[in-house]
């Protein structure tokens, strides 16, 4: 959910404001994020996949989210956030892909799926919370995805309620 001190200031941007926004804080935090996680579930594989039944389970849950992120956010930065910046901007788009709508579409599932995903992921975790006397990669791991889950969940939201609305009204 957005804080009631960070929704008004993210609702006052401009659209492409906005965007930039979410791909400096929100995109950018993937990127930097997503290879710690899969580096560290393939470690947890490694040590205790024999030992643990939900270890190998997690790492494909969080490969697969890894997986399906990295072409959406391409999709958006390199389709979607464009024609809503001209629009924005009184321009005409570039897209081939009709009314705006139909990528806001696609993101809109595509976010479902990832929701679907972290579902998965925290009920492996039992909510990010490690089991007792683990090592210190299976602790930060669980550590980084509840962060993960929690920028992931406000990015999401972000799109959903300020971006893509805000888009169809123009």
């Amino acid at each position: 959910m957005l804080t009631q001190q960070a929704a008004p200031s993210l609702d006052q941007l401009s659209l492409v404001d906005l965007i930039d926004h979410i791909e400096a804080t929100h995109h950018q935090y993937i990127r930097d994020t997503a290879p710690l996680l899969a580096e560290y579930t393939e470690k947890m594989v490694r040590a205790h996949g024999e030992d643990h039944a939900e270890i190998k389970p997690l790492a494909h849950a969080v490969n697969e989210l890894i997986a399906e992120l990295m072409p959406h956010l391409m999709k958006e930065e390199r389709i979607l956030f464009p024609a809503i910046k001209s629009l924005s901007l009184g321009e005409p788009t570039q897209g081939c892909f009709g009314h705006i709508s139909n990528p806001i579409n696609m993101m809109l599932h595509e976010h479902d799926n990832a929701d679907e995903m972290l579902h998965t992921i925290r009920s492996l975790t039992n909510n990010y919370t490690p089991p007792a006397g683990v090592c210190n990669t299976w602790l930060t791991c669980y550590r980084t995805l509840a962060q993960f889950d929690a920028d992931l969940q406000k990015h999401i939201e972000v799109e959903n309620t300020l971006l893509f609305p805000k888009t169809l009204a123009l």
